[in-house]
C-alpha cells in the first residue's frame, strides 16, 4: 500500500506500491505496520503516579503542574496516542488542550459528593478542608449538580465527568459505594445534555452505576463489580463500558509496595484493581458496547498501549502480563 501525503493531511491510500515524482519524498516503511492515531477515552495528563503524591498536591504549584503536563502528553503522543479524553483534573488540562490545540477533549475538574471520590480535600487536615462547593466540583443537591455542570461549561469543558462511587485512589475508606441521589444524577446529566455536553461516570459498585445508567450516563469508566442487570441495562441504553484494566492492575500490584499508597488506599486497591479484567470479559462476551480508554496517569504515561494485552487476553480467557 502506498499512504500519499501532503502537508499535514493524507490526500490518499493506493494499494500496491507507486513511483513517487521527482519533487516527492519517498518514506520506505514497507517493512512496518502503519496505523492510524490511536485513541484513549480514559487519561489524566496533569499527574502521574508516585508514592509522594498525597503530598505533592500541597507542594506543586500550578506552573510546575502545567510543565509536566506537557512532559506527559508527549509521552503519550509517541506511545502513539495522537487523541485522549482526559478526565478530571485541575482545569490546568484546558489550558494544554488550548495550547495543543489538537483534538484533546477534557472534563477539567470531576462533580463529586463531599468526602467522595475526587472531593480535592479529601485527606487534608480540618481546619485546611474547608466546604468547597459546585464552583470547586463538590455538590450535594439537584440545585449544586446544575451549578456545577453550568461552572464546567463556564471553564471551558468539553464534557463533564462524575464519580458515581467510592474510588481507589481517594484518601477516603470507602471505595464502591453509590454517592450521588437519583435527583443528583437526573440534574446532572439533563443539564449537560443542555449544554451540548456528553457525561463519564467512574463507577466501581453496582448501585451506583446502576443509578447513572438509569439517568443516562454516557460512559461507565471501570465497572469493577458490574453485574448481569447492569450490563443488561448499558446493552439497553446503549452505554459504553471504558474498562481501564491496566490502571486496576498496577493499582494492585502498587498496594503491594510498603509505603507507596497512603493507608486508607491500600485494602481497597487489593480488594477491586484485579478484578476489572475479569468484568470486561463478562462485558465483552454480553455484547456490551466498549471503549478504548486506561487511566494514564494512575499508571506511568506513555505505557497506555499495555491495555491492550489485558483486553486481548480477556477475550480469550487468560489472564494478561503487563511486562
Amino acid at each position: 500500500m502506498t499512504i500519499i501525503v501532503e502537508g499535514q493531511k493524507i490526500l490518499a491510500i493506493e494499494k500496491g506500491y507507486s513511483k513517487p515524482g521527482s519533487a516527492d519524498k519517498l518514506i520506505d516503511l514497507s517493512k512496518k505496520t502503519v496505523m492510524p492515531g490511536l485513541i484513549d477515552m480514559h487519561l489524566h495528563l496533569e499527574s502521574e503516579t508516585n508514592k509522594d503524591q498525597a503530598l505533592m498536591r500541597f507542594t506543586s504549584n500550578e506552573a510546575d503542574i502545567a510543565f509536566l503536563s506537557t512532559l506527559y502528553a508527549k509521552k503519550t503522543l509517541m506511545a502513539g496516542f495522537t487523541t485522549v479524553r482526559d478526565l478530571g483534573g485541575s482545569g490546568v488540562n484546558i489550558s494544554l488542550r488550548n495550547a495543543i490545540a489538537a483534538g484533546i477533549i477534557t472534563s477539567a475538574k470531576s462533580i463529586v459528593t463531599t468526602g467522595g471520590h475526587a472531593d480535592p480535600t479529601n485527606g487534608y487536615r480540618k481546619d485546611l478542608m474547608g466546604d468547597p462547593g459546585p464552583k470547586e466540583g463538590v455538590i450535594n443537591s439537584p440545585e449544586e449538580a446544575r451549578q456545577a455542570v453550568r461552572q464546567r461549561y463556564k471553564d471551558g469543558s468539553d464534557m463533564i465527568k462524575i464519580t458515581a462511587t467510592g474510588g481507589l485512589l481517594s484518601i477516603a475508606k470507602d471505595g464502591s459505594g453509590p454517592q450521588f441521589t437519583n435527583e443528583e444524577l437526573k440534574a446532572i446529566i439533563e443539564t449537560a445534555k443542555d449544554y451540548g455536553m456528553h457525561t463519564a461516570a467512574h463507577a466501581h459498585g453496582t448501585e451506583g452505576m446502576k443509578r447513572a445508567v438509569l439517568a443516562g450516563i454516557t460512559t461507565i469508566e471501570h465497572g469493577t463489580l458490574m453485574d448481569d442487570e447492569i450490563r443488561a441495562l448499558m446493552k439497553e441504553k446503549g452505554t459504553y463500558h471504558v474498562p481501564t484494566i491496566f490502571a486496576g492492575m498496577f493499582a494492585a500490584k502498587q498496594a503491594k509496595v510498603m509505603g507507596y499508597y497512603h493507608p486508607l488506599v491500600v485494602p481497597k486497591a487489593l480488594a477491586i484493581g484485579s478484578q476489572i479484567q475479569d468484568t470486561f470479559s463478562k462485558s465483552y462476551k454480553a455484547g456490551v458496547k466498549i471503549a478504548f480508554g486506561t487511566d494514564a496517569g494512575v499508571y506511568p504515561h506513555g505505557e497506555n498501549g499495555k491495555e491492550f494485552v489485558y483486553m486481548l487476553a480477556a477475550t480469550k480467557n487468560r489472564e494478561g502480563d503487563c511486562n
